[in-house]
């Protein structure tokens, strides 16, 4: 039976803090693409953060030293990854 191989992920880490729905900071932010009152996109290492909210406002944001913080009402936060191309390849050819 051949071995598997597992392998972590080799992002970099980040961290996450909302205080009482108004205002949220991250750190390990490496762009934030899109910017409304209603949606804010941050790029992370590996994966992507969504945060939805209303009356959402930029704070500050440092790209060399990958702080961000936002103002406003936060009501859900969603992490995403891209998926790896090869994984699809593997399973046509499988």
């Amino acid at each position: 039976m051949p071995e598997e191989k597992v392998t972590g992920s080799a992002s970099k880490p980040h961290s996450l803090q909302l205080a009482e729905h108004r205002l949220l900071t991250v750190t390990g932010v490496k762009a934030v693409p899109t910017f409304t009152d209603k949606l804010i996109v941050i790029e992370l290492d590996g994966e992507t953060l969504s945060v939805t909210g209303h009356d959402l406002t930029v704070r500050g944001l440092d790209l060399d030293s990958g702080r961000f913080s936002a103002a406003g009402y936060v009501t859900s936060m969603r992490y995403s990854t891209a998926p790896d191309p090869s994984s699809f390849l593997k399973r046509i050819f499988k």
